[in-house]
């Protein structure tokens, strides 16, 4: 169901269905994470992890032993992510697993990015390449909640929309800082930005 933008802007129900969406964009690189290791570092184990959310691998340790610039790469905006949600969990009293499965919330999330669903059957330079829109898709629909935040409405004004066009960090210009919550948002928006930049760096 997607929310009007003429409803009253409650700030919890959007960060509580910004929480849905963080889980989602998480579970969006580990899956590329999980692919890339399989794929090429432990390929002689490839018919034993096929589906990263059945055989799941809980223990960031693992990836994190794991002999490969990209994956090292993907694990540092992964744990960005878990970090800003578990911060989210405490300020607004979030129970994740009941958000999960409460339709309602589920109904509050806006500005869903590009996700690409059958990552298996792609190629491990395949994957390098969607990462690219994946997580620049993820920066985009965060940012778009940081402009909500900040108009304290689901329809954003168009000056901050133009904003978003801005290379760099140069679009966070106009964001409102002075809100705790713009303010979390947007310094994980820099630091998914550097991670970014790192990665196209290294995939030249």
């Amino acid at each position: 169901m997607e929310i009007s933008t003429k409803e009253p802007f409650n700030v919890n129900l959007c960060m509580r269905g910004l929480g849905v969406l963080v889980t989602t964009m998480h579970s969006d690189i580990y899956e590329f994470v999980y692919h890339l290791t399989f794929k090429r570092s432990l390929k002689m184990y490839a018919n034993e992890f096929k589906k990263p959310l059945e055989d799941i691998i809980p223990d960031d340790e693992f990836f994190e032993k794991i002999d490969d610039p990209y994956v090292q790469n993907f694990m540092i905006p992964m744990n960005k992510l878990i970090e800003f949600k578990l911060e989210l969990m405490l300020r607004f009293g979030i129970d994740e697993a009941e958000d999960l499965e409460d339709d309602f919330i589920l109904s509050q999330t806006k500005f869903t990015p590009y996700r690409l669903v059958f990552k298996r059957s792609k190629s491990y330079s395949k994957l390098l390449s969607y990462y690219d829109r994946s997580l620049s898709a993820t920066i985009n629909s965060l940012s778009l909640y940081a402009c909500a935040l900040t108009a304290q409405s689901y329809k954003i004004p168009m000056l901050l929309r133009a904003q978003l066009k801005q290379p760099g960090l140069d679009n966070l210009k106009l964001l409102n800082r002075d809100d705790n919550n713009v303010d979390l948002l947007l310094d994980l928006i820099i630091e998914l930005k550097k991670s970014l930049e790192a990665f196209r760096i290294l995939y030249r």
